[in-house]
């Protein structure tokens, strides 16, 4: 089977190359390359993407025989808090929507975009409009199967009001403000509604500029005043309504978002419960109170949640009615809630009472070495949705045992950068950070994962500069040495002293970042010299947060960061480095560029961070011609590669399980909540084998490379 485009003209591919085992998030979350535009008229119909045929008998493409009754049987630690998708920001909850509610679009195996909720979509030659004509007769079930209210357009212009609305307290509303039109304004308004009246003048803080009075009245603060730490004026702020949201149901099923800006990425958003449907009806009806369990909520997907008793188990059974029904094998998941469940569930699997277990690294080793076991485990597939790398911090504000002003002296010279670059062996960290792993199925050498944005067939990490990272290997231990002895003379001309002083924290809450960061500090100090540079392990095991107290507080020198994508395009993978985000990684702080000193030490790494800044800033500009789009990005990415300022990681996932299922007949994509669907997979009779995996993988991999 060839990879093709799953859709013409309006959308971009999205295809990857890694099997992986998790359903992603937002960051915290967390989710295609080319999208060429067109007149607003004319309408872009999805082509059919590759489907396995059907087999003639029950014997699946892995060799194994389908279950008899296809019924599949897991364990749960916890319960959910609630399964409204609008709010929830957690994968954990995000999965009982992913597989009872249909979304606009969804992915293949492949991870190509497939008409869904929508059967087709265009958008306009600007970028600024996207219209989806829904299917027709399609409708809301209840937890008992009643059929009730047709899926319109106005629910998913009733679900964006909902997510817009600040007294909702929606954890990913991020992925439609600054999106969507009025997103933000709207979401800031009702934000201002909720607050406490206040008098105008009143010390409200830099970073609260909406106000509400007595009246009710909104107001927005303006010139800043540093000394008395007040605005000096106040303006009356016109109404935003839900009205006024960028989102509009023309007719029952023609829907119509309207785009602050040109993303022509903006498909692959759709797969995160942000921008699912929900009944507008029975929405208006519970408000907040949607979702709290089977009841308050109804379903338009794969599956309906027929039973639900927290902490004792989920029961879902098949939407008989789904316009694919046809491709729905699984009749009913059952789900039993048990607080043992990481211990009991492979036992149960050895004794045939469920079909899915993690195996986890205590007991991993066991089932390696058993001639009967090892027949029934296999590594999970893994997702790129989460960008692991080391960065290095320019704004060191750690304790002054550390000797701060020194290491600033080091972290500024390139040659000293550059040292540990190829100083850091990832086999050897990856294999304490997970265990029994072939390291190469992790590891990557840029900080975009290989196969997550692809363009018409070219995969972005072989644009431009990226080609010779990903095609190579960053460790290498004679230029390490060689940028060392560079790095050390120029340094010691500087005042810098020795052994240089490197804090690396870690969060205790994680074992097995404790000995990665353990074997760090062996490879550096042992290939560098103990004598030049000195890996102090500090461990995390305060009360705040990890984030909040390292990274964000520059309270480290080098350390593994990570994150998430929102959305398939490069730009995701830009965000985390720009100067007005919080998590900025070279200054870990957000910050106005009116001062070199203000994110670094010295003019030299200040003028390569404001280059790397301009090339992103041009890059975000191009949305009509991918291919210059993918170089423009490229040019960023590998600039910022070039100069040592971060060290390409690797990406998570691949754990150990047992199963019953073939992951590679479901859903895929390394974002959103696709690869958390039971759609397209059949319950199998025995284990999938490790062989079994691989081979599977090996097809797989081979079909989307074409």
């Amino acid at each position: 089977m060839k990879k093709t485009l799953a859709m013409l003209l309006a959308v971009m591919m999205i295809v990857a190359c890694f099997a992986g085992c998790q359903g992603n998030t937002p960051a915290n979350t967390d989710q295609p390359g080319g999208t060429e535009t067109q007149q607003p008229t004319e309408s872009t119909q999805p082509t059919e993407a590759p489907v396995e045929p059907e087999p003639e008998s029950n014997i699946g493409p892995d060799g194994r025989e389908f279950a008899d009754e296809q019924v599949y049987r897991s364990l749960y630690s916890s319960e959910v808090t609630t399964m409204n998708y609008l709010v929830s920001g957690t994968t954990y909850e995000l999965v009982v929507g992913a597989n009872t509610i249909d979304s606009l679009v969804e992915n293949d195996t492949f991870g190509n975009i497939l008409p869904c909720g929508a059967e087709s979509w265009e958008v306009s030659e600007d970028g600024l409009t996207w219209t989806f004509h829904l299917r027709a007769g399609q409708y809301w079930y209840d937890a008992d199967g009643n059929q009730k209210d047709p899926v319109t357009a106005n629910d998913y212009v009733a679900a964006a009001r909902y997510v817009c609305d600040s007294a909702m307290d929606c954890a990913n509303s991020y992925l439609m403000k600054g999106w969507i039109v009025n997103a933000e304004e709207l979401l800031n308004y009702t934000a201002a509604q909720l607050a406490s009246p206040v008098e105008q003048g009143t010390e409200v803080g830099e970073e609260q500029d909406l106000v509400v009075d007595a009246n009710g009245i909104i107001y927005e603060g303006s010139d800043w005043n540093k000394e008395t730490e007040k605005y000096d004026t106040w303006t009356e702020v016109p109404a935003v309504t839900p009205e006024d949201l960028g989102v509009e149901a023309v007719d029952d099923l023609t829907l119509v978002y309207h785009m602050v800006k040109p993303r022509p990425y903006f498909l692959t958003a759709l797969q995160f419960g942000t921008y699912w449907p929900a009944p507008a009806s029975l929405l208006a009806e519970l408000g907040e109170n949607y979702g709290l369990d089977n009841y308050s909520m109804w379903f338009n997907g794969a599956y309906i949640l027929s039973e639900f008793k927290p902490q004792e188990k989920r029961i879902y059974t098949k939407n008989v009615n789904n316009w694919d029904a046809e491709h729905i094998y699984i009749e009913r998941i059952e789900q039993t809630c048990n607080a043992e469940a990481a211990t009991l569930a492979p036992e149960l699997f050895l004794r045939g009472e469920v079909d899915g277990a993690d195996i986890g690294s205590d007991i991993v080793a066991d089932w390696l070495s058993d001639p009967e076991k090892s027949q029934m485990i296999s590594s999970s597939r893994v997702i790129g949705d989460y960008s692991y790398f080391f960065g290095f911090n320019f704004e060191p504000k750690f304790a002054a045992e550390y000797e701060p002003e020194n290491w600033a002296i080091a972290v500024n010279n390139e040659n000293f950068r550059k040292a540990v670059f190829h100083g850091i062996d990832r086999d050897g960290y990856l294999a304490a950070k997970y265990p029994g792993d072939d390291p190469s199925i992790h590891k990557i050498n840029t900080v975009t994962p290989k196969g997550f944005s692809v363009n018409n067939g070219k995969d972005y990490v072989f644009y431009g500069g990226l080609a010779k990272y990903t095609e190579g290997e960053s460790f290498d231990p004679e230029l390490a040495v060689q940028f060392r002895d560079a790095a050390k003379a120029e340094l010691e001309a500087a005042g810098c002293k020795f052994p240089i002083k490197v804090p690396v924290n870690y969060n205790t809450t994680s074992t097995t970042w404790a000995n990665c960061t353990v074997v760090l500090e062996q490879q550096l100090e042992e290939l560098l010299g103990a004598d030049f540079i000195d890996i102090i392990v500090v461990p995390y095991s305060g009360s705040g947060s990890f984030l909040g107290e390292t990274r964000r507080n520059g309270n480290y020198a080098l350390q593994e960061l990570n994150w998430g994508a929102d959305f398939m395009d490069p730009e995701t993978w830009a965000d985390p480095f720009d100067h007005k985000n919080s998590y900025n990684f070279f200054c870990n702080e957000t910050l106005e560029q009116d001062g070199i000193n203000q994110y670094t030490k010295t003019e030299e790494t200040a003028a390569l961070i404001d280059q790397y800044f301009e090339l992103v800033a041009a890059a975000r500009e191009e949305t009509g011609d991918m291919d210059a789009r993918y170089e423009a990005f490229a040019a960023a990415e590998s600039f910022y590669i070039d100069h040592a300022i971060v060290v390409p990681g690797f990406i998570s996932g691949g754990s150990y399980q047992a199963t019953r299922l073939n992951g590679f007949e479901g859903q895929y994509a390394m974002m959103g909540q696709s690869s958390s669907r039971y759609k397209g997979q059949h319950v199998y009779k025995t284990a999938m084998s490790q062989d079994m995996f691989d081979a599977q993988y090996a097809e797989w991999t081979a079909a989307m490379e074409g």
